[in-house]
């Protein structure tokens, strides 16, 4: 199989771009799950680029209302607008060009927990039913809003390097649940953890190429955030054994959209 290919079902599984006609996308991401950081600094690059673009035009929009309206009267009331209507179109940038399944995981595993004394089967069956329970809905609220602020709060002319490394720290934490995670059930998950699990020298390409791509960008900061979605990774892997028994694909969306926030926050710090 040529680079084009494994590239194109890698970015057939992880967006919504280049959808493929057949299933075999998804073996195809398993057994190249090491280059999800990869993909992911592309998903950055282009929300960033989306959120600058949004932000620029919008800013000039409200100038020209404030210089209209206002006599030019450099109200902070129109930069922060700009910032909330921007922060809030690369939110939603993110979940289209992700095609909402991460955050699908999200509410899943919220689902879950709210069940504390149901058996991991009941866990499981609660997860996948076709509802959204309170704590599933205040855990995607929380990360998404959280999400949400930290978008706001980054620097714009931080915005795609931040978006980039918050993104490689993301896929870098879901390849971590796949490298030393385990599965108790078949499944959707199940094909990316044989694929992946305890294959050292793939996770180590991963780690390096998500290091370079921090350090790069955004310096030792770059380093914080990539470590912290290996930290974000390891502590879904022992969740996710308390409450679903093993890793599962649920458990891999929560774990990309938990560990965004969590790198955003150390890049805005």
């Amino acid at each position: 199989m040529g680079v084009l290919e494994v590239f194109r079902d890698l970015m057939s599984f992880l967006t919504t771009i280049s959808p493929t006609k057949d299933e075999s996308f998804v073996e195809t991401s398993a057994r190249f799950m090491f280059l999800f950081p990869v993909v992911a600094a592309l998903i950055g690059f282009l929300a960033g680029l989306y959120s600058l673009f949004t932000y620029n035009v919008l800013s000039v929009l409200f100038s020209f209302f404030d210089s209209a309206f206002f006599f030019g009267g450099q109200n902070a009331f129109f930069f922060y607008l700009a910032k909330v209507f921007a922060s809030v179109m690369t939110l939603a940038f993110l979940f289209v060009l992700t095609g909402l399944q991460h955050l699908d995981g999200l509410v899943d595993v919220g689902n879950a927990l709210g069940i504390r004394k149901a058996s991991v089967e009941e866990k499981v069956t609660i997860a996948h039913a076709w509802t959204v329970t309170r704590s599933g809905a205040l855990l995607a609220i929380i990360v998404s809003f959280g999400t949400l602020l930290l978008i706001f709060l980054t620097k714009p002319e931080a915005l795609i390097q931040s978006l980039i490394v918050a993104e490689v720290s993301a896929k870098l934490a879901m390849v971590t649940c796949a490298w030393q995670g385990s599965s108790l059930q078949k499944g959707l998950g199940s094909i990316f953890l044989d694929s992946m699990n305890k294959r050292h020298s793939l996770y180590l390409v991963s780690l390096v190429f998500s290091l370079v791509v921090g350090v790069l960008l955004v310096g030792l900061n770059g380093v914080l955030a990539v470590t912290l979605g290996v930290v974000v990774g390891g502590l879904m892997i022992v969740s996710s054994k308390r409450i679903f028994g093993g890793v599962n694909g649920d458990v891999f969306g929560a774990t990309n959209e938990i560990a965004r926030t969590i790198a955003l926050f150390a890049l805005v710090l």
